[in-house]
C-alpha cells in the first residue's frame, strides 16, 4: 500500500494487478482461493467445506479455475456482443431499413420523373417542329395564293364596271319603251275608263264579298247559339221526362192523402153534429134538422143523384149513338161527291213525298256549295299572302334564277336539271349544319347540273347565257366520296360529332355523282378540336368544316372568324322551297275544290227546278185540303170524332157513378142500422159515438200533419216542374228566334250572293274589253318585260361578282393576316428555340425524331399537354436529392451490416471456444477427482489401516454440483462426519491435502 493505493511488483519492477494473478494462476494457484497453502491448526476447517468448496480444491488441483474466470469474462463480452447486436439490428430496422425503402421508392419517383422529363423534351421539339413546318409552308402558299387572288380582284372590278354600264343602258332603254306605251295609252280614253271601271268593279266585289263572308259568319254564329239552345232544351226537357213520373206519383199521393184527410175531417163532423143532435135535439147549423134522419136523407139523396146521373149517361150514350149512325150513313155519300178532291189529294201528296226524297238523296248540297266557297276564299287569301312573301324572297334570290333559252327547237329541258342549291333540301333535323353546308359548297352551289356533256355544250353555245355559269355533266363528272373506313374511323374517333356532309343532304338519286362531287369529300364536325382531328390525323387527312363555318384543310391551312356576307343562302333557298311547295299545295287543292264547285253547278239546275216543282205541289196540296176543310164530308168527320171523344167521357162517367150510388146505398142502410140501435139503447149508443168521436178526433192531427207534408213536397215539386216548364218554353222562343234570324242571315245572304254573282259577270265583261284593248299594249309589256329580265339578270350577276369580290377581299385581308401573324410565329419560334435552325433540315424527314408519319403531331399536342400536367405535378413531389441520400444511406447500412457480422463472428469463435473449454474441463476434472479420489482412500487406510474414504458426487447431481466426503469404518459408512472424533477427522483432512499434493505438488 502505497499513497493509498496498492502497488504491485514482481521481480523488483512494477507490474499491474492482472499480471500477478495471471503468473499465479500458471502455476495453479488462485489468488480467490486461499486454500492452496493451509496453515497449520487450519487443516480441520477443510472438513468444514460445503461440496462446492471441494470441488473447488479439486479443480484447484487440476488446474481449470483460471478456465472458469475467462469464461467469465467471455461470457461478459458476449453479451456486450449481444447488446452490439442489438443496437445495430434495432438501428437497422428502425432506422436505416424504412428510410431506404422509402428513398427507393422516391428514387423510382424520380426516375419516372426524369423519364417524363425526357418525353416531354422529346415532344415539345416535335410539336415546336411541326408548327414551325406548318407556318413555313401556310406562309409559302399564302403568298402564290394572295398573288393569284389580287388578279382575280382586279378582274372582277373591270367586270362590275362593264355590267353597271349595261344596266345603264338597260334602264334607258326601257325607260324609252315606257315613254312610248303612255303615249299609246294616252291616244285611248276608253282604255283609262275600262280601267277605272274594273278597279271599281274589283273593290265593290270586294267589299260584297266580305258582306257576304260575314252574313256567313253570323249564320255560323246563329246555328252555333241555335245547337246550344237545343241541347240545353233537351237536357231539360230530359229532366222533364225524369221527374215527370215522380211528380204524378207525389200529386196521386198527395191526392189519396187529401182525399182520406177529408173523409176523416168529414166523419168526425158528422158524428159531432149527430151527437149534438141526439144529446140537445138541436142541429149544429141552423136550418138543418141535424141527428141520423138528416144523415139518412143525404145519403138517399146522395144515392138517387148517383142514379140520375147514370141515367142521364145511358141515355145521351143512346143519342150520341144514333146521331153517328146516321152521320155515318150520310158520310157514304158527302165522301162520293169528295172523291175526285181526295184521290188528288193523294195523288198530291204522294208527289211532294217524291220530290222530297229526291231533294234529300240529290248530289247537290246548298250548305255543301256554301261552305266550299268558303274553303275557296280562305285559299285564295292563303295563295294571295305566300305569292307575296314568294315574291319578295325570288327578288332578293335573284343569284339563283337561272334562266336560258332552248338551244335546239323541241329541246327537252328535262335535260337540264337546275342550279346545284336548288336541287337538294336540308331537313328541319339537319338546320343545324347549313352554315357549314354552305362553306363545303363554296362557289359550286352556282354549278348547273346537266344529263350529259353534249346538252352542257349545247347550253354553253346556243343557250343564251347572260352570265358565266359552271356545268356539271353527270355522264363525265368524277366525284371523290370519302371511304366507309375513313368514315367509320372517324366517327369512331369523334362519336356523335362528326358527319359526313353528303349524309345531312336530301337529293334525287339520279344527282348522287353531282352531290358527291359537291359534298362527298367534306367532314362536318361540331366543334374545332374535332375538325382538326379529321384534317390531321394520319389514318384520315380529309376536308373538315366546323358548324361555325370555319375550315381545317389537311394541306394546312385553315379558314375561319367572321361569317361571309353570303350566309344563311342555304336557309333562305331552303324557306323559298318550302314556300314554292305551300304555294303548289295550295293551287292544288284550289283547282280540287274547283272541281268539285263546277261539279255542284253542273247539278244546280236539276236541283232548281226539283225544288220548283215541290214547292208548286205543296201549294196544290194546301188548296185541296183547303178546299176539302169546306166540305160536308169534313163537317161530318169533325162531328163523328167529337161524338166519339164525348162517348168516352159518358161512359167513363157511369162506373164513377155507379161506385158513388153503391157507397151511398150502404151508408143509408148503416144509418138506418144505427138508428134501431139508437132507439133500443139510447145511453150506450150515445157512449158508443162519443168513444168513436175520440178516436177519429186522436187521428185526424196526425193525418192532417201528413197531409200537409205531402202537401208541401208535392208544391216543391210543382215549382219546379213550372220552373223547367218555364226554362224549356223560354228556350223554344229562343230557338225560334234563332231560326228567324237564320233565315233573314240567309235571305241576305242569297240576295248578297246574287249581288255578288251580278258584280263578278260586270267585271268579267268589262275586263275582257280591257284584255281586247290591252292587246295593242302587249308588243311594249313584252319589251318592258324582257328589259326587266334582263336588269334582274344583269343586276343579279353584279351581286354575285361584288359578293365573290367581297368575299375575296376578305379572304385576300385574312390571308394578309395570317401571313403575317405565321411570320411573326416563326420569328418568336427561332428565338425562342435556337436549335431550331440546327435542326431544320431534319423537320418532317423519315427516321428522324421529327417524322410527322411516324409521330402524329396532334396525338403528340395533346400527350404534350398531358404531359405537362402530370410534369407539374410530379416536381412539387419529387424528391431531386434522392440519389445523394440513397447513397448515403447505402454506404451506412453496408458498414452497419459488416459490423454486426463481424460481431456475430466474434461472438460464434467466443461460443465455439466456451464449449470446447466446458468440454476439457469437464474431461480434466473428472480425471483429477477420480485420481485424487483413488489417492484419497490409499493415503486414509494408510493413515487408519483397515478404513477407508472417498470423494463421492451428490446423489442425482452431476459433478459440477460438488463433492461430498465419505467415510468408512470399521467396514461402516458413515452419513456425517460428525460421527467421527477429532483426531479421525485431521486424518481425514490431512488424507485430502496429501492426495491433493500428490496429484500436484504445490510450488
Amino acid at each position: 500500500m502505497v499513497g493509498g493505493k496498492n502497488k504491485y511488483m514482481i521481480n523488483g519492477h512494477t507490474a499491474q494487478e492482472q499480471a500477478v494473478a495471471n503468473m499465479l494462476q500458471s502455476v495453479q494457484l488462485s489468488i480467490n482461493n486461499p486454500h492452496f497453502l493451509i496453515m497449520q491448526g487450519k487443516i480441520t476447517q477443510v472438513l468444514n467445506m460445503h461440496p462446492p468448496e471441494i470441488l473447488a480444491m479439486i479443480e484447484e488441483a487440476a488446474g481449470t479455475r483460471m478456465f472458469e474466470e475467462r469464461k467469465d469474462k467471455a461470457q461478459k463480452t458476449m453479451s456486450k456482443k449481444d447488446k452490439k447486436i442489438e443496437e445495430i439490428s434495432a438501428i437497422l430496422t428502425e432506422e436505416i431499413t424504412p428510410k431506404l425503402d422509402k428513398l427507393r421508392h422516391e428514387k423510382q419517383a424520380y426516375l419516372e420523373y426524369q423519364k417524363v422529363e425526357i418525353e416531354l423534351d422529346r415532344l415539345r421539339r416535335l410539336v415546336v417542329a411541326y408548327d414551325y413546318t406548318k407556318c413555313e409552308e401556310s406562309l409559302n402558299n399564302s403568298n402564290s395564293s394572295m398573288a393569284s387572288g389580287r388578279a382575280r380582284l382586279d378582274e372582277m372590278a373591270v367586270q362590275l364596271e362593264t355590267i353597271k354600264a349595261e344596266i345603264a343602258n338597260i334602264a334607258k332603254s326601257k325607260a324609252k319603251t315606257e315613254e312610248k306605251r303612255r303615249a299609246e295609252m294616252s291616244k285611248s280614253g276608253e282604255f283609262k275608263t275600262l280601267q277605272a271601271q274594273i278597279d271599281e268593279l274589283s273593290k265593290e266585289l270586294v267589299r260584297i264579298k266580305t258582306q257576304s263572308d260575314l252574313k256567313t259568319a253570323s249564320i255560323k254564329e246563329e246555328q252555333a247559339a241555335k245547337s246550344k239552345l237545343v241541347a240545353s232544351k233537351g237536357k231539360f226537357e230530359s229532366e222533364l221526362a225524369k221527374r215527370a213520373t215522380s211528380f204524378e206519383k207525389q200529386m196521386s199521393k198527395y191526392t189519396q192523402e187529401k182525399q182520406q184527410y177529408d173523409e176523416k175531417a168529414k166523419d168526425v163532423t158528422q158524428l159531432e153534429e149527430l151527437l149534438q143532435s141526439l144529446t140537445t135535439g138541436v142541429a149544429s147549423d141552423e136550418g138543418r134538422e141535424g141527428g141520423f134522419m138528416q144523415q139518412l136523407q143525404e145519403a138517399k139523396k146522395e144515392a138517387s143523384e148517383a142514379a140520375t146521373a147514370i141515367e142521364q149517361s145511358k141515355l145521351r150514350i143512346s143519342l150520341l149513338k144514333d146521331e153517328s149512325k146516321e152521320i155515318n150513313g150520310n158520310l157514304k155519300k158527302a165522301l162520293k161527291d169528295n172523291t175526285g178532291l181526295l184521290k188528288e189529294k193523294e195523288s198530291l201528296e204522294a208527289q211532294v213525298a217524291s220530290l222530297d226524297a229526291r231533294i234529300n238523296t240529290h248530289a247537290f248540297k246548298p250548305e255543301a256549295k256554301r261552305e266550299l266557297g268558303q274553303q275557296r276564299a280562305e285559299i285564295m287569301s292563303q295563295i294571295e299572302a305566300i305569292d307575296d312573301r314568294r315574291r319578295g324572297m325570288e327578288a332578293q334570290m335573284g343569284n339563283f334564277d337561272f334562266q336560258y333559252q332552248d338551244p335546239v327547237r323541241n329541246f327537252d329541258r328535262s335535260k337540264i336539271k337546275g342550279l346545284v342549291a336548288q336541287l337538294f333540301n336540308i331537313e328541319d333535323k339537319n338546320k343545324f349544319a347549313a352554315t357549314a353546308l354552305e362553306i363545303t359548297a363554296g362557289g359550286r352551289i352556282y354549278n348547273v347540273i346537266v344529263d350529259d356533256d353534249e346538252t352542257g355544250a349545247l347550253l354553253l353555245k346556243n343557250g343564251g347565257l347572260r352570265r358565266r355559269v359552271t356545268i356539271i355533266p353527270l355522264n363525265k363528272i368524277a366525284a371523290q366520296q370519302l371511304s366507309p373506313d375513313v368514315i367509320n374511323f372517324a366517327k369512331s374517333l369523334a362519336p356523335g360529332r362528326v358527319d359526313t356532309a353528303l349524309s345531312l343532304i336530301g337529293y334525287p338519286d339520279d344527282l348522287e355523282k353531282a352531290m358527291a362531287y359537291v359534298f362527298g369529300s367534306t367532314f362536318v364536325c361540331k366543334d374545332p378540336q374535332t375538325a382538326e382531328q379529321m384534317a390531321f390525323h394520319k389514318n384520315i387527312r380529309k376536308k373538315a368544316v366546323t358548324l361555325e363555318g370555319d375550315v381545317y384543310d389537311p394541306a394546312g391551312t385553315m379558314q375561319g372568324g367572321a361569317k361571309p356576307s353570303s350566309a344563311g343562302i342555304l336557309n333562305r333557298l331552303q324557306a323559298l322551297k318550302n314556300t314554292r311547295q305551300q304555294h303548289a299545295a295550295l293551287r292544288k287543292e284550289l283547282a280540287a275544290i274547283d272541281a268539285q264547285l263546277a261539279a255542284i253547278d253542273e247539278l244546280k239546275d236539276e236541283y232548281v227546278q226539283i225544288s220548283r216543282e215541290r214547292d208548286l205541289a205543296k201549294h196544290k196540296l194546301s188548296l185541296v185540303e183547303q178546299q176539302l176543310s169546306y166540305s160536308s164530308h169534313a163537317h161530318m168527320t169533325s162531328r163523328l170524332e167529337s161524338i166519339a171523344s164525348e162517348l168516352a167521357v159518358q161512359e167513363d162517367t157511369i162506373p164513377d157513378a155507379s161506385a158513388r150510388h153503391t157507397a151511398a146505398q150502404k151508408r143509408a142502410q148503416t144509418i138506418e142500422q144505427e138508428m134501431g140501435e139508437f132507439s133500443q139503447d139510447k145511453g150506450g149508443k150515445i157512449k158508443q159515438l162519443k168513444k168513436r168521436l175520440t178516436k177519429l178526433k186522436e187521428a185526424l192531427p196526425a193525418a192532417e200533419k201528413k197531409m200537409k207534408e205531402c202537401q208541401r213536397v208535392t208544391q216543391e215539386v210543382t215549382v219546379e216542374k213550372e220552373e223547367l216548364e218555364s226554362e224549356i218554353s223560354e228556350l223554344v222562343a229562343q230557338a225560334e228566334g234563332s231560326d228567324s234570324a237564320i233565315k233573314a242571315f240567309e235571305a241576305e245572304r242569297d240576295e248578297i250572293e246574287a249581288t255578288l254573282a251580278q258584280t263578278k259577270d260586270e267585271l268579267d265583261d268589262k275586263q275582257s274589253a280591257f284584255s281586247r284593248l290591252n292587246k295593242k299594249l302587249l308588243v311594249y309589256d313584252k319589251d318592258i318585260a324582257e328589259l326587266d329580265q334582263l336588269h334582274r339578270n344583269k343586276q343579279s350577276d353584279q351581286t354575285t361578282i361584288q359578293l365573290e369580290s367581297e368575299q375575296l377581299a376578305h379572304e385576300l385581308e385574312r390571308s394578309e393576316s395570317a401571313q403575317g401573324k405565321n411570320q411573326r410565329t416563326l420569328d418568336a419560334l427561332t428565338k425562342e428555340h435556337p436549335w431550331i435552325m440546327d435542326q431544320k433540315l431534319s423537320f418532317g424527314q423519315p427516321d428522324t425524331p421529327y417524322d410527322f408519319i411516324k409521330n402524329d403531331p396532334t396525338q403528340a399536342k395533346r400527350h404534350l399537354r398531358k404531359l405537362e400536367d402530370q410534369f407539374a405535378s410530379m416536381r412539387k413531389t419529387t424528391n431531386t436529392a434522392v440519389m445523394t441520400n440513397i447513397e448515403n444511406v447505402t454506404k451506412r447500412e453496408a458498414g452497419l451490416k459488416q459490423m454486426l457480422k463481424t460481431v456475430i463472428r466474434d461472438k460464434r469463435k467466443i461460443e465455439e471456444t466456451i464449449s470446447s473449454l466446458d468440454k476439457y474441463k469437464v474431461e480434466t476434472l473428472e480425471r483429477t477427482w477420480k485420481l485424487v479420489d483413488k489417492d484419497f482412500g490409499a493415503i486414509f487406510g494408510e493413515l487408519l489401516p483397515g478404513n477407508t474414504s472417498r470423494l463421492d458426487m451428490l446423489e442425482g447431481e452431476p459433478l459440477s454440483a460438488g463433492l461430498a466426503i465419505k467415510v468408512n469404518l470399521g467396514g461402516v459408512w458413515k452419513h456425517s462426519l460428525t460421527e467421527l472424533s477429532g483426531g479421525q477427522r485431521s486424518l481425514i483432512a490431512l488424507s485430502l491435502i496429501l492426495s491433493l499434493l500428490q496429484f500436484k505438488p504445490a510450488p
